[in-house]
């Protein structure tokens, strides 16, 4: 059922595969494969085969659904290669420039960006729509620059364009309702699901300022109705730009409108259907929490072994573009500083003896699940913090689900080195992986490629970035 291949100039070679993920997220570049190979003398031969730069491609039942360059390669004791792909969306997310696109169509700033790059694409649609200012003067990546061209484009015309890689090359399509959706219900194809409600991201208030001194102009609007049940819950924000006093509270009636009301996240695990990605949309049906309406995919993950193949999927209500400020948090995120928050010294000395011996282990460890053999040389993740805690003095519990009820959540922005950070959706719905923060938008962890280090912000790391659940501070 499962075909994975090594892709020469002259040649395609078969590579024997245990299971591969395969896993995407809307408005985040590039899909990605893990491809797992448990090798013998035979698979240390594909692991001198295989290199960073050469080509994957993967078919399930015969059809392909991937084809991608190799960026990451990994090999342990136990006798497990793991090889990491990305499409060619990766390299709009890698690659930064300068642009000044105004003038211009979506459809040519994206051929202008392959052809620079050299990304191979096919024939792009006419857009029609001309962005009349888009400049970029500061070093952006090739993807925030598109997306922000779609994203003009889509106010302007209400048309809605997405791009993706497909067979190699880089596509551009309209983006258009589906008249039959697939559907999902609990005794029928669902395994397993997770509902959340928060107010954790609501607001029902609205502040919005721009300029400064006597020349500020500010725009408040609030949600009564809101702020009756749950209390003053304030969203302030800086505008660089300068807008008059009808714009800066059309502009915040827009930030309440999306920020308002309860937000409300269904994760779940179902039997494999290969065209549920992100972008896409199903039809849910789950009696217990009363759902029974149309959802779009934010976030997938197919896992595929032997004949099986199953798939987490993180639904959400609408299919709205993202603001850029949203988008450019995460830059700001990753520089904040690992010693703010005025940590005493104290815990400051033990979070970086925390992370002095979690680095230790990197590349010694073997992934065992369910194991807390750490000084043996194997274990799972919550094994591995567990132990790298314990040597501290700091009890945190065994399993994800208990670690992640340890100590006080903190925001994504103020994480340091020592805080834990938890993933969710890595093979089952809800918190299902756990990491030390070694500095900003970086994590220490034992996963099944080994201990290593890796991003958790959806701009350094397009697996574990959108698999982020939160940040702890125990210390």
């Amino acid at each position: 059922m499962i075909q994975l291949f090594l892709v020469k100039s002259d040649h395609m070679i078969e590579i024997p595969v245990e299971f591969v993920n395969w896993s995407g997220q809307r408005h985040h570049a590039a899909r990605k494969i893990e491809a797992s190979i448990l090798y013998n003398n035979s698979g240390m031969h594909h692991f001198r085969e295989v290199i960073e730069g050469d080509t994957l491609l993967f078919k399930w039942k015969g059809n392909e659904l991937f084809r991608g360059t190799v960026f990451d390669r990994s090999r342990n004791k136990s006798g497990m290669l793991t090889l990491t792909a990305y499409d060619m969306l990766q390299y709009f997310l890698l690659n930064k420039d300068v642009y000044d696109f105004s003038g211009k169509r979506l459809d040519e700033i994206v051929l202008r960006v392959c052809k620079d790059f050299e990304i191979p694409h096919t024939a792009f649609v006419n857009t029609k729509h001309v962005i009349k200012d888009l400049l970029f003067d500061s070093e952006t990546p090739l993807y925030d620059m598109t997306l922000r061209a779609m994203i003009e484009t889509h106010k302007a015309s209400k048309r809605k364009f997405r791009m993706y890689s497909r067979l190699g090359k880089v596509r551009l399509t309209e983006i258009k309702p589906q008249d039959v959706q697939w559907v999902l219900e609990v005794g029928n194809n669902i395994i397993d699901y997770n509902y959340d409600t928060s107010i954790e991201e609501t607001a029902t208030r609205v502040k919005l300022a721009s300029g400064e001194g006597s020349e500020t102009v500010t725009a408040v609007v609030t949600d009564d109705g809101g702020k009756k049940q749950f209390g003053m819950l304030q969203h302030y924000e800086n505008v660089s730009e300068s807008l008059r006093k009808d714009a800066m509270t059309k502009k915040a009636r827009e930030i309440l409108s999306n920020k308002k009301g309860v937000k409300k996240k269904l994760d779940v695990e179902a039997l494999g259907i290969e065209t549920l990605t992100s972008g896409g949309a199903v039809y849910a049906i789950i009696d217990d929490i009363r759902v029974k309406r149309s959802y779009f995919i934010d976030q997938d993950t197919h896992l595929f072994k032997g004949s099986s193949h199953t798939m987490n999927l993180q639904l959400i209500e609408t299919d709205d573009f993202p603001e850029m400020a949203e988008l450019q948090k995460k830059d700001v995120e990753s520089k904040s500083s690992s010693t703010s928050s005025g940590a005493s010294d104290g815990a400051s000395s033990k979070a970086q003896e925390v992370v002095t011996i979690a680095s230790s282990f990197k590349g010694r460890l073997r992934y065992n699940f369910g194991g807390k053999n750490i000084p043996g040389g194997s274990g799972d993740c919550s094994g591995f913090t567990y132990y790298i805690y314990n040597r501290v003095g700091i009890n945190i519990g065994h399993g994800t689900s208990t670690q992640v009820s340890r100590g006080r959540k903190i925001s994504r922005g103020d994480a340091r080195a020592g805080d834990l950070v938890f993933f969710k959706g890595t093979y089952r719905a809800g918190v299902s992986h756990v990491g030390i923060v070694t500095r900003p938008g970086y994590c220490v962890s034992l996963a099944s490629s080994g201990c290593k280090e890796h991003g958790y912000l959806t701009n350094n790391d397009s697996y574990w970035g959108p698999k982020f659940m939160q940040v702890n501070r125990v210390l």
